[in-house]
């Protein structure tokens, strides 16, 4: 007998009742704030040097700081810094790997913490698909946040 003819055996009402897994599922439920989707990597192995451009650097970088890499996904990273960025600036990191492979990233600050040194909150202007692909692939030890 094929899957597409009818079977007597089987109880069409009771089968109906049953979980075909096809059923909406209510997503209206509890959500935390934490809206992250991204796998984030804590790494020790990454020198981040933060830039800016500005209108009198004629597109040339301007050193702002080296800051100490909090954690990093392909979307975004978390850093510490004692100076104070403003929220929304526009920024370019400059990641500098052991391996010596480097990204130069725009991005925007998204969050600054109260208290010195500042944490920060940065989204990449995109996502960057071969950075989360050296992420992954020179990630030595898993260290979870």
């Amino acid at each position: 007998m094929t899957t597409f003819e009818h079977n007597p055996n089987i109880n069409s009402e009771s089968d109906a009742t049953e979980d075909d897994g096809l059923s909406a599922v209510n997503v209206s439920g509890h959500s935390s704030k934490n809206k992250r989707v991204a796998t984030r990597y804590i790494r020790d192995d990454i020198i981040v040097v933060l830039c800016e451009i500005t209108a009198l650097s004629f597109g040339k970088e301007i050193f702002i700081d080296f800051v100490k890499l909090n954690d990093i996904t392909s979307r975004g990273m978390s850093f510490s810094s004692p100076h104070h960025i403003t929220v929304h600036k526009k920024i370019v990191l400059n990641l500098k790997f052991y391996s010596e492979v480097a990204f130069k990233i725009p991005a925007t600050i998204v969050y600054r913490s109260k208290k010195s040194p500042h944490q920060y909150g940065v989204k990449f202007d995109c996502d960057y698909a071969e950075l989360s692909d050296h992420l992954l692939e020179t990630q030595r030890t898993l260290v979870f946040k």
